[in-house]
C-alpha cells in the first residue's frame, strides 16, 4: 500500500487530477448509489402492497358473503325439513273432500258443490285444489274458513267471492271459493339418473 503512495505522491499536480477524476467517474458509474434504485422498489413494493391490500379487502367480503349464504342454507335446510315433516307425501282431492265434508258439517254451512282443480306444482310443494261452493250464514262461513285454516293438511282457502244467496228470505251467503291442501313435490330426478320412458 506504501508504493501505492509513493507512485501517486510522484505524480504531478495535474495527473492526480486526471487520476483522481478517472477514478471518481469509475466509482460513480458502477459503484455509487444515489437511492433511486431504492425509491424505485420501495414505490413497488407500496404498490404490491397496496394490491394485495385490496385483494384482502375482496376476500373478507367474499368470506362474509360465503358465510352469509351458509347461515340462509342452513335455516332454508331447517325450514324445510319442519314443511316436510308437516306435510304429507300423498294427498288426494277425496282427502280434502272428507275434510271439506267435516269441517262444513262442523260449521253448519251446506255444501252446493265440490269440483276439483288441477294441482298445482311449485319446487317444494304441490297445491291439491277444490273449488266449493257453499251456503250458510256469515258466522258460519267464517267457521268454517277458520277451520280450513288450522288444519294441517289443509291451509289456505283463496279466490273467495260472497254473494247474496237466492233465498233471501233465509239471510244466508253463497260462498265459492278454493280450498288447497298442500302435499311435498316430488323430489326432481337426480342429475345422471336414468328416466323412466
Amino acid at each position: 500500500m506504501n508504493k501505492f503512495f509513493e507512485i501517486l505522491a510522484s505524480y504531478s499536480y495535474g495527473k492526480a487530477l486526471v487520476f483522481s477524476l478517472a477514478l471518481g467517474g469509475f466509482y460513480y458509474m458502477t459503484l455509487y448509489d444515489d437511492g433511486s434504485a431504492l425509491d424505485a422498489r420501495i414505490a413497488e413494493v407500496s404498490r404490491n402492497l397496496t394490491q394485495e391490500e385490496a385483494k384482502k379487502v375482496e376476500t373478507d367480503a367474499a368470506l362474509r358473503q360465503v358465510k352469509e349464504m351458509q347461515e340462509k342454507v342452513g335455516q332454508l335446510s331447517v325450514q324445510y325439513q319442519e314443511i316436510s315433516r308437516r306435510l304429507p307425501q300423498d294427498l288426494f282431492s277425496i282427502d280434502i273432500n272428507k275434510a271439506i265434508d267435516s269441517f262444513a258439517r262442523n260449521a253448519g254451512v251446506s255444501i252446493k258443490s265440490k269440483k276439483p282443480n288441477p294441482n298445482v306444482k311449485t319446487a317444494v310443494v304441490e297445491e291439491v285444489p277444490v273449488q266449493v261452493e257453499l251456503e250458510g250464514s256469515y258466522a258460519e262461513l267464517v267457521q268454517f274458513v277458520y277451520y280450513v285454516s288450522s288444519a294441517e293438511r289443509l291451509s289456505r282457502v283463496k279466490n273467495v267471492v260472497i254473494t247474496e244467496a237466492t233465498d233471501r228470505s233465509a239471510k244466508k251467503l253463497k260462498f265459492a271459493g278454493e280450498v288447497v291442501g298442500y302435499k311435498l313435490a316430488p323430489e326432481p330426478p337426480a342429475d345422471g339418473a336414468e328416466t323412466k320412458q
